[in-house]
């Protein structure tokens, strides 16, 4: 044992037993603290630590119990009582967790477990700064960032330093001690913060990421955070980020329109929603597998025709003419009135129509007879003119929709035939959906399925009521937009080919549930296709922060576009492979998705008192103890317990204020109440 260690020493090993030890503190340490020769030290709280040397190692052991044994004294007066109680034996319960060993570079290292038992009045220590950061592996803050190169080993490096821990607050245990995670083991992996509401989960994170981009000798530019603030906090919170750091930079989205005063700071978001997959179409517009999904394919197909040009395109013109002469000749055929059927056409080709089959097309050299010797021109519209019931030119629309070319083909209608599949990322707008709903209803009734169209009711209602509504304006109202790369690269902080920004915020607080639902989900994947199929794999982190996850990762099956949750899922299983890391924010773990939460690496709790969220956290970390547990119901507001991959050890800790904070105080009751009267109200 070294001098320094001498003068450390706070008690000897009285008890060992197969899982802790006793341990007898020096009679002259009443306060449980010693003044050392760099600060004074703490030793006698619960879940601190002491190290007992031993050989050329230290063992490191976690306070556990305090207690004191009382001397076998008569009291002759109540002072004599005090004075004894002072002078009474003080013991630590200690649990053994691992030990400190220096490697041959003279490097401490930590290691769990321990093999080797110490002998009794061993001496015990009271633990330095140092070795804590050798226990929580955070003792390296940077490194240099070319460590391979030559001129490096050589001694000569001039790189920059690259930052490797992060600190995210004070030890609650150990004063002014700084508690840092791991970057690379945090943001590399899914992460949750858990807490009730109010208890400091948003600053907690603006916290983070306000003190990781004040690192301004080498930034972390190459990092990439898309929030979904589902209750517009975090604008304000990062809004003075590049005036601390200005490598650093801020974009801000909103889904309400932008004001004179915003414009410049925030844009507008739209997701143009030919972006949507057949999937997301299907839980959107909630189609049924078996009927209605085959219609919804078909005409997200027909709607995507519909809208292109169909000059100089021959396999474009092909495919209208053969559905509007199919479903033009079975209308004809059925068995609805002529004057019911003359409406139908009508409607049909007023609605869309294609060079060679509309209403003014020349059907026949005949003339059509009207009344008597009165005649018109055989166009489509005149052939519908009905005298008496009857449909005139019937049969002139037959010849001209049938006809056939010398070879035996059809001209308009196609031999073989069969819709294109949907194709998503290529425009059209709603009103042509819509549209082309009608023909794919139209077009499956020609082939003989007279039901399709009230089985289709309730698909057509879901539609229209998602057109007409307000609140899916970010959907549906926008003919125009970006292209599908430069969409997605917006929010990877891509422009012109070069990283620009490293938070993108999308400001949802005035969208319902159901808006949030499709946004994070149809964006997220997105997201993910895109780090999946990136040229350079796993070279583009992207980390998606999902504030109050629980109204769209839930368990809850009765939501609209709940199913849509398995992108996240899929996320949380395979997004590590290719760079993409779920920041889980929520105050009710229960109702959150069992393999998003289960895929978490690392915990950030709060104070969480609901005997059903804490049962859910210890279901699904089986790691964790019960004495953690225990330790969730009391938690300060602004203090949080942390565990997992980026710390070695669980530890609590007060968060470092957030500045600016969150847009999330807490309402001053008593200042809001107590007014003067008819005071002056602003919505």
């Amino acid at each position: 044992m070294t001098k320094e260690d001498k003068q450390r020493v706070i008690g000897k090993v009285v008890a060992i037993n197969s899982d802790r030890f006793s341990v007898e503190l020096l009679s002259g340490l009443d306060n449980f603290n010693v003044s050392g020769f760099d600060d004074i030290h703490y030793f006698a709280q619960l879940n601190s630590y002491v190290i007992i040397p031993y050989q050329n190692y230290y063992i490191v052991a976690e306070v556990s119990g305090v207690r004191e044994k009382d001397l076998n004294v008569p009291f002759s007066n109540p002072t004599d009582q005090i004075l004894s109680k002072i002078q009474a034996g003080k013991f630590l319960e200690v649990l053994p967790i691992g030990t400190i060993k220096a490697n041959q570079e003279n490097i401490l290292n930590f290691d769990f477990g321990v093999s080797v038992y110490p002998t009794l009045y061993s001496d015990v220590l009271y633990i330095k700064e140092e070795e804590l950061d050798t226990i929580f592996k955070t003792n390296k803050v940077k490194e240099k960032s070319c460590q391979g190169n030559e001129e490096c080993k050589n001694g000569n490096c001039q790189c920059k330093d690259k930052y490797v821990s992060l600190s995210i607050g004070k030890s609650t245990i150990f004063p002014d001690y700084d508690v840092k995670i791991d970057i690379d083991k945090f943001f590399g992996s899914h992460s949750a913060t858990l807490g009730n509401t109010g208890s400091g989960k948003s600053c907690t994170i603006a916290s983070m990421l306000q003190t990781l981009y004040k690192f301004n000798d080498y930034s972390a530019t190459g990092s990439t955070f898309v929030f979904f603030d589902v209750n517009g906090e975090y604008r304000q919170a990062f809004s003075k980020i590049g005036e601390v750091n200005n490598s650093i930079e801020v974009k801000n989205f909103s889904i309400d329109e932008i004001t004179e005063s915003e414009k410049g700071k925030v844009e507008h978001f739209i997701l143009p929603h030919w972006f949507l997959n057949i999937d997301e179409w299907a839980l959107l517009l909630q189609a049924s597998e078996r009927t209605q999904l085959p219609i919804l394919r078909n005409a997200l197909a027909l709607a995507v025709l519909l809208s292109k040009d169909e000059s100089g395109n021959d396999s474009i013109t092909k495919t209208k003419n053969h559905i509007l002469a199919t479903c033009i000749t079975q209308i004809l055929r059925d068995e609805s009135s002529s004057p019911s059927k003359k409406d139908r056409i009508k409607s049909i080709l007023q609605k869309f129509n294609t060079e060679k089959i509309n209403l003014s097309i020349q059907c026949s050299t005949e003339r059509v007879v009207i009344q008597g010797s009165q005649t018109l021109e055989s166009t489509l519209e005149n052939c519908l003119f009905i005298h008496f019931g009857e449909m005139k030119g019937i049969q002139y629309i037959h010849d001209y929709l049938e006809q056939k070319d010398d070879e035996g083909n059809f001209v308009l209608l196609a031999n073989d035939f069969s819709l294109p599949p949907y194709q998503p990322n290529q425009k059209f707008t709603f009103s042509k959906l819509e549209e082309a709903l009608d023909i794919a209803i139209l077009f499956e009734e020609s082939y003989g399925n007279r039901q399709i169209r009230d089985y289709c009711s309730s698909l057509m209602t879901r539609f229209k009521s998602v057109k007409d509504r307000g609140d899916f304006n970010f959907l549906t109202k926008n003919e125009t937009g970006k292209e599908y790369s430069d969409f997605v690269n917006q929010f990877f902080g891509i422009g012109d080919k070069k990283k620009k920004s490293q938070i993108s915020t999308i400001d949802l607080n005035s969208a319902n549930d159901e808006a949030v639902e499709v946004i994070s989900c149809v964006l997220s994947r997105m997201i993910f296709e895109k780090l999946r199929t990136a040229k350079n794999r796993n070279e583009y982190p992207v980390n998606l922060v999902l504030e109050e996850a629980h109204r769209y990762i839930s368990t809850d099956s009765g939501k609209v576009f709940g199913d849509a949750n398995r992108i996240f899922e899929r996320i949380a299983k395979e997004g590590r492979k290719y760079g993409l890391f779920l920041l889980v924010s929520s105050q009710r773990p229960s109702e959150l998705s069992k393999t998003v939460l289960s895929q978490c690496s690392n915990f950030v709790v709060h104070r969480i008192q609901n005997p059903e969220d804490l049962s859910h956290i210890r279901q699904i970390t089986p790691h964790i103890s019960e004495t953690i547990l225990r330790r969730m119901p009391s938690i300060p507001t602004q203090h949080a317990l942390i565990f997992g991959h980026a710390v070695n050890l669980p530890t609590t800790f007060k968060v470092n204020n957030a500045d600016p904070k969150p847009k999330s105080d807490n309402n001053e009751i008593s200042k809001n109440w107590f007014r003067e009267k008819d005071f002056e109200i602003e919505f």
